[in-house]
């Protein structure tokens, strides 16, 4: 264990140190018990491995002149896989990093769920005669999941030398939460204002309710066009990417057995070669497609959550979906089409 940790270690300062000071705030608000170093670490050895199978994929499928003999391999390493192994370090990385930030929204979004609950709990054992301390303390129910962690840590912060009201600003600190940061906010000043605690914290828990209402109805507004997207980059958009390849396909066939001199009865159009071809038209719909579905994804998300960022967990479907329409498409057009012909 202790030589895999050094190995992690080691493969993690191939990382700036900006990004793994961010990534290991990502994980705190994550909840993740593991270092920055072994995320970043096992990442790194990730990405060494997928360099590797790539490289020797490459020789055994597509062998080239100059590596051909076994001695000459140290000696030929072109820039190309210099290339490829940033690429492959890149992409990891972001996996890993796209993997730790949907763990923290989905923690996010669950103590913000329960909050409201959690405050009305709270302002029920006020009215009872506690303190707000004994009050925040039993409120740690375990329905509340990870806000219950973070009661308890508050709480138990709050025993030792810090005071109470730092530990309640503290909780911001390890979720990334604007409406959590803002109740416990509101929780500390009125507490040392000596405000009506109770009234305060039923009013908050209210509003809260009421933005989420709002929220789901904006949503729910917006889902005739979400859909409308959906539709034209899963369904649409192949279909006539398709319908434009075959057309191209059929225009060529032409020219190849229609003489120059056919342009005197009517069919000038078939005079002159056509620049494009299917083969290439074929790979620019796929790189369109692809960008397409990954921006529409990245609107869903914005739709949704208001982070594009969220939208990217829909982006393998959106891009699946879209591409497997695309060589539908072009199979049942060319099928019907060339059946006719």
């Amino acid at each position: 264990m202790k030589i895999k940790y050094r190995i992690y270690t080691t493969m993690a300062r191939l990382v700036p140190i900006k990004y793994r000071k961010h990534l290991e705030q990502m994980l705190l608000y994550a909840g993740e018990k593991r270092s920055v170093d072994f995320w970043v670490g096992s990442a790194s050895v990730l990405a060494v491995l997928l360099f590797i199978i790539l490289f020797l994929s490459q020789l055994i499928f597509f062998p080239a002149k100059e590596i051909a003999k076994p001695e000459v391999i140290p000696l030929a390493f072109p820039p190309m896989y210099v290339v490829f192994a940033l690429l492959s370090l890149l992409a990891v990385q972001f996996l890993v990093y796209i993997a730790i930030y949907f763990k923290a929204a989905d923690r996010t979004k669950r103590v913000e769920e329960s909050l409201p609950d959690a405050l009305q709990l709270m302002s029920a054992n006020l009215r009872a005669g506690m303190t707000p301390f004994q009050s925040m303390k039993l409120a740690a129910r375990k329905e509340f999941g990870p806000l219950k962690e973070e009661i308890e840590y508050a709480t138990t912060k709050a025993l030792g030398t810090e005071s109470f009201a730092k530990a309640l600003l503290s909780m911001a600190k390890r979720i990334q939460s604007p409406l959590l940061e803002r109740a416990m906010k509101l929780f500390a000043t009125s507490m040392k204002s000596g405000g009506r605690l109770a009234q305060l914290l039923e009013d908050l828990a209210n509003d809260i309710a009421e933005t989420k209402a709002l929220k789901r109805d904006l949503v729910t507004n917006t889902k005739m066009y979400s859909m409308l997207i959906m539709f034209m980059v899963i369904v649409g958009a192949p279909i006539l990417l398709s319908v434009s390849i075959h057309f191209i396909k059929i225009i060529s066939d032409m020219q190849a057995t229609t003489g120059v001199a056919e342009a005197e009865f009517g069919m000038a159009f078939l005079v002159g070669t056509i620049s494009l071809t299917p083969g290439f038209l074929i790979k620019m719909s796929v790189a369109v497609l692809f960008v397409t579905s990954l921006l529409a994804s990245m609107l869903m998300g914005v739709i949704a959550e208001g982070n594009e960022k969220y939208g990217l967990r829909y982006a393998p479907m959106v891009i699946t979906a879209s591409l497997a329409a695309f060589a539908v498409s072009r199979h049942v057009i060319s099928s019907f089409f060339g059946g006719m012909m």
